[in-house]
């Protein structure tokens, strides 16, 4: 029997309960949502297993994504999305899907107030020499700006600031110094795309005691509450805080996932 697995996540700076703020996650369609930039380090989780042989995979068992808003203001904990893994992928092969006519709205994306513009997050194309990838060009607004170590952010997307020497940058180009070194210069080269199963535009999917229970089991005795999904800490004087997610995820297997997926699908 095939075996559910999820991967639970924090949106980062999504202070929004009832609608994903950001052009991250993206939906496509009411088929598909595509993961792409930002989050380098929950984007690493999936380069990681899925990307050491190949640039692209397609998983054959069930394995979804789950995102929640970030309550920095407000106490409140949604669902703002949920995706099952269809591809994970290198942005060099995730340009190939803007020739499909179901990805074209990847193609273009315009923002409210910046009319003309495009923002769209898949925002690198490739650039290849003698039919290997050499480097990629930015294509979109997305991402453009500097950051304080010099290097742009569209870049770090793609490239660990440590693994700056293997590159060179010209405007909008970056290229690689050894095409030979591909894999270990660009470790941040990865997004995926999902089949959409929930996601937010008007309001996110409540977290009752069902779902809470399952993420206290997950995390005995952390104290698991319907806005402090990962938890309480408690210092010498009594005061509680609320955990963060100590990693970049929380990863369910087996029938806990069973059972939190079989909520999701009844509740979406």
């Amino acid at each position: 029997m095939e075996q559910n697995e999820f991967f639970l996540y924090v949106i980062k700076g999504n202070k929004n309960p009832d609608k994903i703020e950001g052009l991250v996650p993206f939906c496509v369609s009411d088929k598909y949502i595509f993961f792409g930039p930002g989050d380098t380090a929950f984007r690493k989780v999936f380069r990681d297993r899925f990307l050491s042989r190949s640039d692209e995979f397609s998983p054959t068992s069930s394995i979804f994504v789950i995102g929640v808003n970030d309550p920095l203001k407000e106490p409140v904990r949604k669902i703002l999305w949920v995706g099952k893994l269809t591809n994970v992928m290198t942005f060099f092969n995730a340009y190939r899907l803007i020739d499909e006519p179901e990805f074209q709205s990847l193609d273009v994306v315009e923002i409210d107030g910046k009319p003309g513009e495009n923002h769209s997050p898949l925002h690198v194309m490739p650039i290849g020499l003698m039919g290997k990838l050499s480097g990629y060009r930015h294509r979109t607004k997305y991402h453009d700006k500097i950051d304080r170590d010099g290097l742009p952010e569209w870049v770090k997307d793609i490239v660990d600031p440590r693994d700056k020497a293997g590159i060179s940058i010209t405007g909008d180009d970056m290229m690689l110094v050894d095409i030979s070194k591909r894999k270990d210069v660009l470790r941040r080269d990865v997004c995926f795309l999902c089949e959409n199963i929930f996601f937010a535009s008007e309001k996110g999917m409540e977290i009752d005691n069902e779902l809470v229970s399952i993420l206290d089991q997950h995390q005995p005795g952390a104290g698991v509450d319907n806005v402090a999904i990962f938890g309480y800490s408690q210092s010498r004087s009594g005061s509680r805080t609320m955990n963060k997610i100590k990693s970049t995820h929380l990863h369910i297997r087996w029938k806990l996932a069973d059972r939190f997926v079989e909520y999701v699908m009844k509740h979406k």
